[in-house]
């Protein structure tokens, strides 16, 4: 039996499975004068009712205040209240770190607590993202946790930058929605230094919702744990709005945990899906997927109940009862208990490293969206464990993700040892799994195998002109990436020949090469200037 990288079957999985199954860091965070940040009535979100009956369901909008969204497309393609793929895949510009990111960060924050100086705080954090804007979500994470360590009037101000920044474009729904699910994770860390954590999450929380910062449905996704122990000192009017929420997730963990152990036994997904549209509390469908994999930890075969999950999960999604941001969140949830699960089960991480590789090889999340939840830290130092043995377990997957400073080294150590073995098929092999290459990287490639070759032997440039030549006869590289990757060459000229003092006439043999065999157009000549 041929098995994929995360070690499941993905033909004819659910007869084996029921066969086998019956045989039994996070960092210290963070001319108008500040007022009371209120909102015009007409803006503001629609709150629960205040008497939300324990048994009445609450159907809520989308998590970042947006529209919902409609299922119909396969998990990876539909919206999702954590972005698109491509927000997601954003990284660094050249010059940034996290560090200097949360240091100038910092410091606007810090000034604004002194002089509340809402217009130039939201000028510096606009100007800060604008040059940054893969770290839009830790504006909020930073500005939450210095604002859990201040006082009352800090936390209300804090929230009013937020509705500032939200009102004013620079920080979206998307990336709000991740501060607080970063902070939704990382609760119980926090409040070991801050203990009124939880109270003041939750009130913050409540205040974003109502200058509608956040959508309302935000409130289905906070952890149980989390409301339990910040309801014991809520005030008032966060307990109203949360209360009806919390006797909700009760009910709803309670009767998934039935359903579930029916599977396991029965195998059959058509009864899960009567159950769940049945049940019509779709809201905490991520809560479901949590429970989902964590029960395919315990079966007596690990291996089937694994395949008899991916099963469920696939099709369910496939039916519309799933979407992508219950996987999405069903999967944080799972990262943010890694290290409470390997209480009862010590081999947690690993079975969580194996499941979130069949999630990325079902297609059913993405690798944007894994890096991202690497990059906020989701789960600590356990998560990011799980995370990075993913991204090493599916490089056919990840490399088509792969970070600017991360696709040069590939790059360069795709060549290499392509100059070591000679082996275009491999070679060819390597790109196509990074495929599709924008033409920028497409241009760097043929770039760097010049390059590289020019800095070796004679046999390295003989293997370069003919792989370039492969390549394109392949259809691995257009033309016009070809025709980039010279210009860019000559353009790198007056550098290159500093190491390489006779590099125009190598230069010069690439350029007869390629355009005898036709790679490169026979009137091209080398860009002036």
């Amino acid at each position: 039996m041929v098995r994929n990288a995360s070690g499941h079957r993905k033909d004819a999985r659910l007869p084996k499975a029921e066969k086998a199954l019956s045989e039994s860091y996070d960092p210290e965070l963070m001319d108008d004068k500040c007022s009371d940040f209120s909102v015009p009535q007409s803006d503001q979100a629609v709150l629960p009712d205040n008497s939300v009956d324990a048994d009445e369901t609450v159907v809520p909008p989308s998590v970042d205040g947006g529209s919902s969204q409609i299922s119909g497309r396969p998990a990876r393609m539909q919206l999702s209240s954590f972005g698109d793929d491509e927000q997601l895949a954003s990284e660094f510009p050249a010059g940034w770190t996290l560090r200097r990111f949360q240091d100038v960060l910092k410091g606007a924050l810090n000034e604004f607590i002194l002089t509340r100086l809402m217009n130039e705080t939201v000028r510096r954090i606009r100007d800060l993202v604008a040059d940054c804007p893969c770290e839009a979500d830790e504006v909020g994470v930073v500005a939450m946790r210095l604002a859990l360590d201040s006082n009352d009037a800090t936390q209300k101000d804090v929230v009013g930058l937020l509705q500032g920044l939200r009102s004013a474009g620079v920080l979206d729904g998307a990336a709000l929605v991740r501060s607080f699910e970063k902070l939704f994770c990382a609760w119980e860390d926090i409040a070991i230094d801050t203990p009124q954590a939880p109270e003041i999450l939750l009130r913050m929380l409540h205040g974003c919702v109502e200058s509608g910062v956040v959508g309302q449905a935000l409130l289905m996704k906070l952890p149980e744990n989390l409301l339990n122990a910040g309801l014991t000192k809520a005030s008032p009017e966060v307990s109203r709005m949360l209360t009806g929420v919390a006797s909700q997730l009760k009910k709803f963990k309670r009767a998934v945990n039935s359903s579930l152990e029916e599977y396991f036994v029965a195998l059959n997904v058509a009864e899960v899906e009567t159950f769940l549209r049945e049940l019509e509390m779709d809201a905490f469908h991520h809560e479901f997927v949590k429970r989902v994999i964590v029960l395919s930890f315990s079966q007596n075969n690990v291996e089937a109940g694994r395949d008899a999950a991916l099963t469920l999960l696939s099709q369910l999604t496939s039916a519309g009862v799933l979407t992508k941001d219950d996987l999405q969140w069903g999967l944080t949830r799972l990262l943010g208990q890694l290290e409470d699960l390997a209480l009862d089960c010590p081999q947690s991480n690993e079975l969580a490293t194996v499941f979130c590789c069949a999630l990325v090889e079902e297609e059913l999340v993405s690798v944007p969206f894994l890096r991202r939840c690497r990059q906020l830290r989701i789960g600590g130092v356990t998560g990011v464990r799980v995370l990075d043995a993913t991204q090493r377990r599916t490089p056919e997957f990840s490399k088509k993700h792969l970070g600017s400073a991360e696709f040069k080294n590939e790059l360069q150590t795709m060549i290499l040892e392509y100059f070591n073995s000679g082996d275009k098929v491999e070679f060819g092999r390597c790109v196509s799994e990074m495929a599709p290459l924008a033409p920028g990287q497409s241009a760097e490639l043929v770039r760097k195998v010049m390059t590289l070759a020019m800095e070796r032997s004679s046999a390295e440039r003989a293997l370069g002109q003919t792989l370039l030549s492969w390549l394109c006869r392949h259809e691995e590289l257009a033309p016009a990436a070809v025709e980039i990757g010279f210009n860019e060459l000559y353009v790198r000229m007056p550098d290159l020949t500093l190491d390489v003092p006779n590099a125009r006439e190598m230069a010069q043999a690439f350029v007869v090469e390629a355009k005898g065999s036709g790679v490169l157009r026979q009137d091209w000549n080398e860009p002036s200037g």
